[in-house]
Formats: structure tokens, C-alpha cells, sequence
């Protein structure tokens, strides 16, 4: 890829429920290879057996080629992970039974021949299938027949997945991904494109020299980012260890790489006076600090913590709203429930002040 002058106005930064929810249903496909997303496949565990028993079946759909499909909309901020299903079901067939293809078949074995327009390509590649995986070979002449139900199948696993675990995980992860994105727009800021790029990933080399960046893949593509081909850089925690890319129509050009955690976390800001007060105000009841400790296993809503505790649900939610107001939890909706959850980088703050407090200084 090669990068202009005025290349910092040809990249774009996003993130994608989407495309998350898929890159970490890819890691439970193979959890050897993803050592850093062990706890997420160990608490996947937990799954109905049925759906469990659906994305192992379907699993070859995101096992190893991730279909493009899957970016439908990838870079609309407003977009929820509903819409971008929308739009993934709203799009040709010939589109999707062409990315399901590519699950099935190494079409740079054919020069990236579309297996769904070239009938010799398509020929080639099922015969030599046949004669190797009779299964994937009849699944393939499916796909290329009809991916429709294939696709159906695929969605639906991925919305009984969200409801049933990732909408959870995905509000853990978003904001550190903005976080990232926004650290990479500083960057670009103060020190141009190609030192920011060259902070993404061990498989990117840069030649400052030339104003390139190379990822080294069996398709062969040279790339000029211009105004009229940008490229988006999709920060994704369950990308890692790999880096993908999207470089052929009619797909915008992307590359979705691993934003953590490449980077050491940050120290939290350390809580000013005013701040470390409240929060020890907030703390300073047993209520509170039990409350802590039901909420350190999970969110609750003031229902739960109300039976838990053996109080009223009126004296629970005043002592929900003191530390609320202290920064000290959050809250989230969930039909008619509200939960609430401890806020760790409040938490973290305060710590890191009482440290410093005991702390000699010269």
C-alpha cells in the first residue's frame, strides 16, 4: 500500500460489533491459536448446548477466510450490531456466494478468480475438491447454488451468540477500541501516518523511504491509498493475532488489526482530592462496601442485591446512587431492569491515590 503526502486524510479509523461478535466466534473455532482469548473461550463454555452444537456446524464460515460480507456497514458509528445484520441480508446473492467460496476454496490457487462468474474456475476447483473432501466439495456446490441458507444459518448463530454472551463482552471492549482509535489519530496528529502505522502490528513493515506499507500474504496487490480509494483501519480485540485484509471490488479497502494489547496499558489519572473524598464516602458503610463485593462477580439490579443483602430495595438504591455519584458504579439497561456494574478505572484511580498518600516523598 502505498500512502501520499496527504495520506492522513485518505485513512479512517472504525470499530464493528459485527465483525467483532465473528472474530471471536473464529477463536472458539480454534482456541489453540488464540492464547490471549482463552478466558473468553473458557467462559463460552457456558453456552446453550444447541448453539454451541450450530457454530461448531457452521464455524468454517469464520474457521479461516473471513468473508467480507461481514463489513457490511463496518463503518457507520451509528450502526448497532442489528443494523449491520440488515445489511449483510440485504446484499446480492452473487456477493455472498462468492465470499462463502472463498471459506471453502484457496482462490489464489485460481488467481482470485471469482468461482461464481467463471464456470471453468468453478469446475476446476469442485473436481479437485471431490477428490479430496467429498463433504466440503457438496458443501461448496451448495454455496455456489444458493448461499442464501448458509448465510440465514450464520446470522443466526451469531444473533442466538450475542444475545446469549457477546452483547456483554461488546460493552467490556468498545471503549478501550475507541480508545485505541482515537490514540492512533493523536498520533497521526503529531507525528504523521507512517510512524502510527508502524505501531499497529509486527506483520506490517514500513519503508519510510518509499512511503509504503507491505503485509506479506499470497494474494499480490499494489495499492495506492487516494481520495478516491481511502482506507479504514478497524481497531478489533479479537482480531489478534492476525491482521485482515479487504483489498478486492467491490469491498472498500481495510485492514482490521489487533488494537490491544500491543500497547502497555496507560496508568489511570490519578483522582484528585476531591474525588478520592467522595469515593471513600461512598465506600465508608458495610452496605456499600457488600455491595462491591456482589457486584465484583457480576452486574446486578437493585432486585438482586436487594435479596442478596437482605435490605429493602429503597435503602439499596440510595446506597446505589451515592456511589453512582461517586463514580463508583455504572449502570445499564436491560428491558425492564436496571444493572449495575463497578466502574474499574474509577476503582483504579482511587487506588492509585491512597498509594501515592502512603508514599514517602522526597
Amino acid at each position: 500500500m502505498r500512502f501520499t503526502e496527504t495520506a492522513a486524510e485518505d485513512l479512517a479509523f472504525s470499530v464493528s460489533p459485527l465483525l467483532e461478535a465473528v472474530h471471536s466466534w473464529h477463536a472458539l473455532t480454534d482456541p489453540g491459536h488464540h492464547a490471549l482469548h482463552v478466558p473468553w473461550v473458557r467462559r463460552c463454555r457456558r453456552l446453550p448446548t444447541g448453539l454451541r452444537r450450530q457454530m461448531r456446524e457452521l464455524g468454517f464460515v469464520v474457521a479461516d477466510y473471513i468473508p467480507a460480507f461481514f463489513e457490511r456497514r463496518a463503518d457507520d458509528h451509528d450502526a448497532d450490531f442489528g443494523d449491520q445484520l440488515s445489511a449483510v441480508r440485504a446484499l446480492p446473492a452473487e456477493q455472498l456466494a462468492a465470499e462463502l467460496a472463498q471459506t471453502l476454496v484457496d482462490t489464489t490457487r485460481y488467481d482470485g478468480h471469482n468461482l461464481v462468474e467463471d464456470a471453468t474456475v468453478r469446475d476446476a476447483a469442485l473436481a479437485e475438491l471431490r477428490r479430496s473432501d467429498l463433504g466440503r466439495a457438496a458443501r461448496l456446490a451448495d454455496v455456489l447454488t444458493d448461499p442464501l441458507p448458509v448465510v440465514e444459518g450464520a446470522l443466526t448463530a451469531l444473533e442466538d451468540y450475542w444475545s446469549a454472551a457477546f452483547a456483554e463482552e461488546w460493552e467490556r471492549v468498545e471503549p478501550t477500541l475507541y480508545e485505541a482509535i482515537a490514540g492512533a489519530g493523536q498520533r497521526i496528529t503529531h507525528q504523521g501516518v507512517l510512524p502510527m502505522l508502524r505501531t499497529l502490528v509486527p506483520q506490517i513493515r514500513i519503508d519510510p523511504a518509499r512511503r509504503t506499507l507491505r503485509l506479506d500474504r499470497p494474494h499480490d496487490h499494489d495499492i495506492a491509498v487516494t481520495p478516491t480509494r481511502p482506507l479504514t483501519f478497524t481497531a478489533s480485540h479479537y482480531v489478534w493475532p492476525h491482521v485482515r485484509v479487504t483489498c478486492d471490488a467491490p469491498w472498500p479497502l481495510r485492514i482490521t488489526y489487533p488494537a490491544l494489547p500491543l500497547a502497555p496499558a496507560s496508568a489511570p489519572r490519578p483522582a484528585s482530592q476531591e474525588e478520592l473524598l467522595a469515593a471513600l464516602r461512598a465506600l465508608a458503610a458495610t452496605p456499600r462496601l457488600q455491595i462491591v463485593a456482589c457486584l465484583a462477580r457480576q452486574r446486578r439490579s437493585t432486585q438482586e442485591l436487594a435479596t442478596l443483602l437482605g435490605l429493602s430495595q429503597s435503602v439499596i438504591s440510595r446506597h446505589l446512587q451515592q456511589m453512582t455519584q461517586a463514580g463508583l458504579t455504572t449502570t445499564r439497561r436491560d428491558g425492564y431492569y436496571v444493572l449495575y456494574s463497578l466502574a474499574p478505572t474509577r476503582l483504579d484511580q482511587i487506588a492509585a491515590a491512597i498509594t501515592d498518600l502512603a508514599t514517602p516523598h522526597d
